[in-house]
This record gives structure tokens, sequence and C-alpha cells, in this order.
């Protein structure tokens, strides 16, 4: 049965761009689980985890040793909140795990999700981005990973439009590339990694009217599905 990865749209406000290719394949696994589950609290065998991810090392201390570097890295990531009192947006961190245990004795994961993010995962007949985690897990590169996610959502209006800024946090980009660096290190290898999803899958970028005409803003068009 094909597994398939649901969740809210605000997911998206969330910067994974310190995961590596391997960590973001077991942790969209584990959202997949999370989603055909329908529970905070749920259980997940280490075989089951190794084949819904595609994860080929055999060593279960490896695969937990992943893990903790996921838990350690969710907890320091960000996502954009906006604060419905005023209108304002600031960060928050992102505490996705409220509890990861590892049970020795049936090998396998002991996962409860924070009560505060479960919305994400519940009730998402609207508003929300949808995939095979198949699709997911064949791409091979991270800025690929998280740029089929952010494109998927918009699959309906045939465009992306992000402002500059946001793209560098979305995706973790170093602050010191210039708008060259981010073309040909991260941009074109993610396009070409992504055509066979995006059907005619372009960008275009948008030029301020001031500050020397800077790159203000990356618009992905593609077809509309």
């Amino acid at each position: 049965m094909n597994a398939y990865v649901k969740y809210k749209n605000e997911l998206n406000t969330i910067s994974f761009g310190k995961f590596n290719a391997v960590e973001l394949n077991l942790f969209f696994a584990m959202l997949s689980k999370a989603t055909s589950e329908h529970k905070q609290l749920f259980q997940l065998s280490l075989a089951e985890l190794r084949s819904l991810a595609h994860y080929n090392p055999t060593s279960n201390q490896q695969l937990l040793t992943d893990l903790t570097a996921i838990q350690q890295k969710l907890t320091a990531s960000k996502y954009i909140h906006s604060y419905r009192n005023d209108n304002t947006i600031g960060l928050e961190d992102f505490v996705f795990f409220e509890e990861f245990h590892f049970l020795k004795q049936s090998k396998s994961l002991e996962i409860k999700i924070n009560p505060k993010f479960t919305c994400l995962l519940n009730q998402v007949p609207i508003h929300s981005t949808c995939f095979a985690l198949q699709d997911f897990l064949s791409l091979k590169k991270v800025y690929a990973k998280q740029l089929f996610r952010l494109l998927t959502q918009y699959q309906t209006l045939g465009y992306w439009e992000v402002p500059i800024e946001n793209l560098v946090f979305l995706l973790s980009i170093p602050e010191s590339y210039q708008i060259g660096q981010i073309d040909q290190k991260i941009v074109k290898p993610a396009i070409a990694e992504l055509m066979p999803f995006f059907t005619s899958l372009r960008v275009e970028k948008i030029y301020g009217s001031t500050q020397g005409n800077k790159v203000t803003a990356y618009i992905f068009h593609f077809k509309k599905n």
C-alpha cells in the first residue's frame, strides 16, 4: 500500500534546512505513520520505520543516532507564527515530539506528538499539503526535497512566489550566499531534480526598483494540477 504524507500548510513555515537527506526521509516517514494512526501517542517498530524511510544502514545504533539528531534539530528549529491578536509575525520554537522513547524489548519507538502541533496532522481536508512518501524519498538532494514540499502546496495555483528572505529562512541558505550562488548551488540543481514532478517548471526572479535593482523574490512557475 502506498504511504502518503498529509498535513496542514502551516508545517511548511518550518525551517528544516539543518536536516540532511536521511534525516528528512526518517522524519517524513514518521509523519506518514502519524497521519495514518490519527493518534497523539503511537508506536512504530524500527523494522517498519526502515521500510517506510528506505533506510539502508543495518545497525540499530546508527538508526537511533540518526533519530536522536532529528529530535535535537527539531528542537532547534523555528517556524513562522502569525499572532492573531495583533496580526504580528514572529519565530517560535518547534518542539514537535513531546516524548520520544526507544523500547528495547520490542525494538520499537514510542512517539508522543506535542498537543500544540497535533492539529497539523488532524482534520486537514483543505489548506493542506499531500504527497506520496515514495516521491519524496526518490529525491536525493536536501534542497530538492525541501522545494518539493513547498511547491506541492501550490499545485492547484500553478506558481509559488516567495520573498528572498523567506526562501533563505525556509531552506536555511547560508546568509553569505549571493544571488548567483543561490541560483547555481541551490535553485538550478533542485529544479533539475524536480522536473519529473512539476510540468513546465521554471523560475523567475523579481527585482526591486531601488537599492540597485536587487532580487526581492523568486517565482516558481509550473503547470496546475
